[in-house]
């Protein structure tokens, strides 16, 4: 009994929430950390998947209307991006390692509006998963992650552009 509401909690309760609202239901041989590290994983994977969508159907969305937004660093733009995309950075390149952009909701706030529907892409779908977590917390209410970002749509033969650089002043 105890496992089928953890399980079920685990669906929808965040994962942040999930550790602190299931373990005073537990019997003490299910309190293991791989058990728990497992869950909260799957916890995490169900809200990525909730928030993504395909290269295909995010291909499909442009044309019906969406915009792109392309979360790589401009360097990363530049090389190659789906056509009319526009580049707001959410992280930045500091020498090896990479920091978050501190301007980046005011940049988009600048570009988009609240209920305007747009997809985020980056090059494999990891920081536009993070950015889109930003934005829905900031009260953007139709936004998708596009899943494997700029890689997917390059191996999906999905159209590209150098042209244009697309760029948020």
């Amino acid at each position: 009994m105890a496992l089928a509401v953890a399980m079920a909690m685990a669906s929808t309760v965040p994962a942040s929430r999930l550790a602190r609202s299931v373990l005073p239901l537990l019997p003490p041989h299910y309190l293991s950390f791989r058990w728990l590290d497992n869950t909260a994983r799957n916890a995490e994977s169900a809200v990525a998947e909730s928030q993504s969508v395909t290269v295909n159907v995010a291909h499909d969305l442009l044309r019906k209307g969406h915009r792109y937004l392309d979360v790589r660093t401009c360097d990363e733009f530049k090389a190659g991006h789906p056509p009319g995309a526009l580049n707001i950075p959410y992280m930045f390149r500091t020498g090896a390692e990479m920091s978050k952009n501190p301007q980046f909701l005011d940049e988009v706030s600048a570009h988009f509006a609240k209920d305007d529907a747009f997809v985020v892409g980056c090059k494999s779908g990891r920081r536009s998963l993070m950015a889109v977590t930003d934005l829905q917390s900031a009260g953007f209410g139709r936004v998708a992650n596009v899943a494997g970002g700029y890689s997917a749509w390059t191996e999906k033969g999905l159209p590209t552009s150098e042209q244009g650089h697309g760029e948020a002043p």
